[in-house]
């Protein structure tokens, strides 16, 4: 897999941004299964993690109501920009670092995230990166823990090089996902639609080269990381127009 690199402060439109942010302590594991990114983008509390993983922030955001003060001064002398919210915010942490990220136009954005043990703060972040603001980036990946998501926002396909008997589950996010067509998974679905209503495509099995592919929606693609790990396997996400 590519190594992590920051090149920080180096370019005004990076290919691919790095956003951390706070919960429980992302999985050091995890980064090594990034893709080289030139930016590093943390939400409030996410710079307490980043100093801990051994990532540089070029900009940290939020009310900073949770990062610490050690943190706070230790990314100050690392020259990172600070872009500070009220706490009577409409949006979260999160979302205002999304919005910043965007502005850039990168091509791929990958969260890392320790999880928690919050179920608002899950759904907060999960109706964050299916926001349709982000609908113009090629990649999207979400690491939550030791779990790896693919968010798709339709049209769009990705290529799962996982091992068989990887479980990949397939949940819509907020409202249907429609012209799913999977490959190389075990309960193959053909130009189908899956809402959000139902589990449908809950805990499917990979059996050989899995793809997916979606018309319309957004679509996360959650990937059991502990195989992708263990296996060193690589994912490639597609603009649906480029793999016809």
């Amino acid at each position: 897999m590519p190594t992590k690199t920051s090149t920080s402060h180096s370019s005004n439109e990076p290919d691919h941004v790095l956003l951390v942010i706070g919960g429980s302590t992302p999985s050091a594991r995890a980064l090594r299964h990034i893709d080289a990114f030139q930016r590093v983008v943390c939400a409030d509390s996410g710079v307490d993690h980043a100093r801990v993983l051994g990532l540089t922030p070029d900009l940290v955001l939020g009310d900073m109501d949770s990062i610490s003060d050690d943190s706070r001064a230790w990314a100050a002398t690392q020259k990172a920009r600070f872009e500070i919210a009220d706490r009577d915010k409409d949006q979260t942490d999160t979302e205002l670092a999304l919005s910043a990220i965007v502005s850039w136009r990168p091509r791929a954005l990958t969260v890392l995230w320790g999880g928690g043990n919050r179920v608002d703060h899950v759904l907060g972040v999960m109706a964050a990166v299916a926001a349709p603001l982000l609908s113009a980036l090629d990649r999207i990946d979400l690491w939550v823990a030791n779990d790896l998501v693919h968010v798709l926002h339709g049209p769009r396909s990705v290529e799962l090089d996982s091992p068989v008997d990887t479980v990949v589950s397939l949940v819509p996010l907020g409202g249907p996902v429609t012209g799913v067509n999977t490959t190389g998974l075990k309960w193959e679905l053909h130009e189908e639609t899956l809402r959000s209503d139902s589990a449908r495509g809950v805990s499917n099995v990979v059996v050989g080269a899995a793809r997916i592919d979606i018309a319309a929606g957004v679509l996360a693609v959650i990937v059991s990381a502990r195989a992708l790990i263990e296996s060193a396997t690589g994912v490639r996400a597609h603009h649906h127009e480029e793999n016809p």
